[in-house]
C-alpha cells in the first residue's frame, strides 16, 4: 500500500468532499451537525485559502485529508484530519501525523479539537503525544482542545 501526502488542487475538491462525507457522516448523524461534512465546493475552496490543505492519496486514490493553519511562528492547528472508514485502522493517521512534524520542523506547539466523546480520537492523539487542556462547546457539541508541545 502506497501512502502519499500532496497538496490539494481545485480539482481535488469534489473527492476530498465526497472522502469527509464518508468519514465524518456518522458523526453528522450522531450530533445533528458537523464542521466537517456536507461541505460545498465553495467551503472547501475556503478552506484551502485559509489553511494548507492536504489530500491523502493510497495507491492512486484519495482517501481522505487534512489541514494545517498557523497560528503564528511556532504554532499550528491541525483543523480536520479524516480517512474513509474502510482505510481507518491502516496506519495513514499515524503516517499523517509524521508527515506533518516533518513537514513543520519548526512547530514548537500543534493543537486541534475533537469531540468529548470520540474515545476513539482522544486514544490516537494521545498516542502522538497530544494531552488535553480545555473543553468546550463548538455548536451544540462537546469539544476538548488537545495540545502538543515539541521542545
Amino acid at each position: 500500500m502506497e501512502i502519499l501526502f500532496e497538496l490539494a488542487k481545485d480539482s481535488d475538491l469534489q473527492n476530498i468532499i465526497t472522502c469527509r462525507n464518508k468519514a465524518f457522516y456518522l458523526d453528522f448523524v450522531k450530533y445533528g451537525e458537523c464542521p466537517g461534512y456536507n461541505r460545498t465546493y465553495d467551503s472547501m475552496c475556503s478552506i484551502a485559502k485559509e489553511a494548507t490543505l492536504y489530500k491523502i492519496v493510497v495507491d492512486n486514490q484519495i482517501v481522505g485529508d487534512f489541514s494545517v493553519k498557523q497560528i503564528s511562528e511556532n504554532e499550528y492547528h491541525l483543523s480536520c484530519l479524516c480517512v474513509i472508514p474502510e482505510y481507518e485502522n491502516k496506519g495513514i493517521g499515524k503516517k499523517a501525523m509524521a508527515f506533518m512534524e516533518e513537514t513543520y520542523k519548526e512547530a514548537t506547539k500543534w493543537t486541534l479539537n475533537t469531540p468529548v466523546d470520540k474515545e476513539r480520537n482522544h486514544y490516537f492523539y494521545k498516542k502522538c503525544g497530544f494531552h488535553i487542556i480545555d473543553e468546550t462547546v463548538a455548536g451544540n457539541v462537546k469539544v476538548v482542545l488537545f495540545e502538543k508541545i515539541i521542545e
